[in-house]
């Protein structure tokens, strides 16, 4: 192909479950000398994040429904309407040989403008399930990419995983510690509240009822006060953070996480194989955080806890476990390795090439 047909368009707006796997993909794409245009919209935290990663990009006016009330219903269709016809223009204009729909409410209009200006489309969808969106507009598409295994037969589903920002590397082996233990706790971006109530008293207790040096790192989010408070009077190492990037060095660091479920970090966790007991956001869409963590409880790769289960009590049993039990960690890490989907950034970018190359 000549580089005046290098041309993709990504739709991805709103959550960075959808905006960072889209990132490593352009990236790579960029890499190949392919042109990429971004849609996404200006409320987003893509607004931010895309410009950063010096990706071109553009905006159409959509927003989600959930939670929106009945009014968001009524409008819907008038919304919709002049949100596709936004993408016509757009994509028109960028003249893409390809079109690859990351989810989330904003690839609902723009996939139903390539379609109907014959771009073909590749969706990729980051959960084991599908969300609302990617589950009417895969029928639309010409090849639909997985970031977990589905039970699909049609040819046109491929499981290659999730991008990753830590997918190719190499994990490092740590020195065993008879007598310590380092735990790293992350809610999410934006931390988890929950976590900065519970997880305290958790140490607390762990304090009290163990000769193990118990070592924390735990990122709190906007609700850090909550936990400053909460682990003002323990005597461990604690390391409270807002918010923690690049999350490598603490991710080596840890012998086992406590976080939720989200796709992305689960995939990081694969591409690393870190123990981890994981607390699934209970309102997550279509429950797809328990859904998600399931799997890899499923092949004994993971704890989870249901958060109405969430007690420093239960937590703190399952930790004295990780240290009455050393073997416990090491065959979770070993099990969560086995799950990790190798260079899914290069082999999705090598998908949609010869989808192009096909058409």
């Amino acid at each position: 192909m000549n580089s005046d047909q290098n041309k993709i368009v990504i739709f991805a707006a709103g959550t960075g479950g959808h905006i960072y796997p889209g990132i490593s993909i352009a990236k790579e794409l960029i890499q190949n000398g392919f042109s990429v245009l971004w849609v996404g919209t200006k409320k987003g935290i893509e607004n931010k994040i895309v410009p950063e990663a010096e990706i071109l990009i553009e905006y159409v006016n959509f927003s989600g429904l959930r939670g929106k009330g009945l009014l968001a219903y009524i409008k819907l269709p008038f919304s919709l309407l002049r949100a596709i016809i936004q993408s016509i223009v757009l994509i028109r204009k960028y003249k893409p040989q390809i079109a690859l729909s990351m989810g989330g409410y904003i690839s609902f209009p723009c996939c139903i403008a390539s379609y109907l200006l014959r771009i073909p489309i590749v969706i990729h969808e980051q959960n084991i399930i599908f969300g609302m969106a990617n589950n009417i507009l895969r029928h639309l598409s010409k090849k639909v990419i997985l970031g977990f295994p589905m039970n699909l037969k049609n040819i046109k589903y491929k499981y290659l995983g999730n991008p990753s920002r830590y997918e190719n590397i190499n994990k490092k082996v740590k020195i065993k510690s008879e007598k310590k233990i380092n735990i790293l706790v992350v809610g999410g971006s934006l931390g988890a509240k929950i976590f900065n109530e519970v997880i305290p008293k958790t140490i607390y207790s762990l304090k009290e009822t163990t000769k193990y040096e118990i070592n924390v790192i735990h990122q709190t989010g906007k609700t850090i006060k909550t936990a400053t408070d909460q682990y003002r009077n323990i005597d461990v190492n604690i390391d409270i953070r807002e918010y923690i990037d690049p999350m490598i060095n603490v991710y080596e660091w840890c012998d086992i996480i406590i976080c939720r479920g989200g796709a992305i970090t689960l995939t990081e966790l694969m591409n690393l194989g870190i123990a981890s007991i994981i607390v699934p956001f209970p309102y997550a869409t279509d429950n797809h955080q328990m859904k998600n963590s399931r799997y890899l409880e499923s092949h004994d790769a993971a704890i989870v806890i249901n958060q109405k289960n969430f007690t420093h009590d239960h937590l703190a049993s399952i930790i004295k476990s990780f240290i009455e039990n050393p073997e416990l960690k090491q065959s979770l890490s070993e099990n969560i390795l086995k799950l990790n989907k190798k260079d899914a950034t290069k082999n999705i970018c090598d998908e949609i090439i010869s989808e192009i190359e096909n058409n």
